[in-house]
């Protein structure tokens, strides 16, 4: 929290000092004063760098039994690209410098590779006849169906802009500066298995499937470059490109739902369900590259 009200103040005295600022007033090309200020806003693609493989490790719950047992899941998870959004403020400083404040955006799906379930267990039975105890072992191997999902992200970057004439209706520049990247993803399915002895001491599980979600924050770098060319007096076209760097980040593992509630025979409270899996949180990447298509309206 703290690192975050540093960055809020840096980035209001940055804005505050850019107001107080003159830019050039004349501009020989057009005879008129240069425009202070530039709104930027169009649609994006955004390419998330998240990829990893998620591990949950716990041990199967067996009521009322005595015995020993584990449970291990792997998942990939991948974020493909998907549509954004970006809005942005320019402050000219000079007739080649200004400040920008941006924000991008934008929403992806999350897929993967087949996961894998791996599960073994020992417990103690007592059969009828005799009743007297006998130890069973288990052990289940699986493949998992590839993780179905969706991430969120958030680029909201203060950064220094430069740039070159085109001509006189075109720019070439170039920005870089400080970033906090926000990222939420939300993922399924993790396995949660419970077993149950039934009649005769014969055992029976069930397979719970829980969706979950994992947010995470970071502080990072923007830097990237765009070409405009003027479509009017006031109005230009700009294609921006960016990169967003930020270091990796361990997300805490909330668990949303159960998603297969309609085929269960034994219910339980998805707070029960959390306990015994204690999730491991998610290793993320928050970095992202992204591609903008956008208006500019100058004042």
């Amino acid at each position: 929290m703290a690192k975050k009200g540093v960055v809020v103040c840096g980035l209001l005295a940055l804005l505050l000092a850019a107001s107080s600022a003159r830019p050039e007033e004349p501009a020989a090309k057009t005879g008129g004063p240069t425009p202070a200020w530039r709104v930027i806003v169009g649609p994006s693609i955004v390419l998330p760098a998240f990829e990893t493989t998620y591990a949950s490790t716990y041990s199967p719950p067996f009521q009322y039994v005595e015995h020993t047992g584990t449970a291990t899941q792997t998942m990939p998870l991948d974020a493909g690209k998907g549509p954004g959004v970006l809005v942005g403020l320019e402050r000219t400083l000079g007739r080649h410098v200004g400040l920008q404040l941006s924000a991008d955006y934008g929403e992806a799906d999350i897929t993967g590779a087949p996961g894998q379930y791996d599960l073994s267990m020992r417990y103690i039975s007592r059969p009828p006849p005799s009743y007297e105890p006998v130890e069973v072992s288990l052990r289940r191997s699986e493949a998992r169906p590839s993780a179905e999902g969706r991430s969120k992200t958030l680029a909201v970057a203060l950064d220094l802009v430069a740039w070159a004439d085109l001509g006189a209706h075109g720019r070439l520049g170039i920005s870089a500066g400080p970033a906090w990247l926000h990222t939420k993803g939300r993922a399924e399915s993790l396995v949660y298995t419970a077993y149950h002895m039934g009649g005769h001491s014969t055992s029976f599980y069930q397979d719970y499937l829980v969706s979950f979600d994992f947010p995470a924050d970071a502080l990072g770098l923007d830097i990237g470059g765009f070409a405009e060319v003027d479509l009017g007096r006031r109005v230009g076209l700009r294609l921006d490109v960016r990169y967003c760097w930020g270091p990796d980040q361990d997300a805490e593992v909330t668990l949303r739902e159960i998603v297969n509630a309609d085929d269960v025979v034994w219910t339980t409270e998805l707070a029960e369900i959390e306990t015994g899996l204690a999730p491991a949180p998610v290793r993320v990447d928050p970095s992202l590259f992204r591609v903008a298509l956008a208006l500019t309206f100058r004042f």
